[in-house]
């Protein structure tokens, strides 16, 4: 008997590489609240590369859900030149802001680590074998004589396991008074190549602070 034959094999070692994230945040309201829920903010973001950018556009996202209007502080006061109190709180005035959301971030990176090989192969190759059946009442009994000639490639493929942590400080404060109407921090845990991206860290952080913000009644 003569056969050909091909296989493909898959071999991990390792954990999976299914990812998740995870967010924790603590924040606290002062207990003198505006008299008026707040409107309108200005948020200046101090975070690595374009992490900043990606949080200032989830602010405005995430302020437009709940119907505050957001704006990137640098717009109202580019960052020309240095501004003195009294020109800060007339362009806030002018522009009817009603607080400045302060966010501090820092960043590990994507951090890669080593999860296992994927080995595959195939294998080609002929086989011929021979045999002889000996039977004696109910039972039988078989000899088999064969040989088998091939070749098989592989290739080893390593697989890696991704993950990041970003934590977050922010403080909101009164435009008129300059006060502190709310402070918190917080941090984001992530796993899996799709979920350590600048935009998944910082939607969940963003996210965060305004549930607390809305939460404790200041917006």
């Amino acid at each position: 008997m003569i056969r050909t034959f091909r296989s493909a094999v898959l071999f991990f070692v390792g954990v999976g590489l299914s990812g998740c994230i995870t967010t924790s945040m603590q924040g606290y309201a002062d207990r003198e609240l505006p008299a008026k829920r707040v409107g309108r903010i200005i948020a200046y973001v101090a975070a690595p590369g374009p992490l900043a950018a990606s949080i200032q556009s989830n602010i405005r996202d995430e302020a437009q859900k709940r119907n505050v209007a957001a704006d990137d502080a640098l717009n109202i006061f580019p960052p020309t030149r240095k501004y003195n109190d009294a020109e800060i709180r007339k362009g806030m005035a002018e522009t009817g802001v009603d607080a400045v959301l302060l966010i501090n971030v820092g960043d590990s990176g994507v951090q890669r680590e080593y999860a296992g090989t994927i080995l595959s192969g195939q294998y080609s190759g002929t086989s011929s074998a021979n045999g002889t059946i000996s039977t004696a009442g109910l039972s039988s009994n078989i000899a088999v004589n064969g040989t088998s000639y091939g070749t098989m490639t592989t290739t080893a493929t390593p697989t890696y396991r991704y993950r990041r942590q970003t934590n977050f400080s922010a403080r909101l404060m009164e435009a008129s008074s300059g006060r502190n109407l709310w402070v918190g921090n917080g941090q984001v845990d992530a796993g899996g190549l799709l979920f350590v991206g600048d935009g998944a860290n910082a939607s969940s952080s963003v996210s965060a602070i305004f549930d607390d913000l809305k939460q404790k009644g200041i917006i």
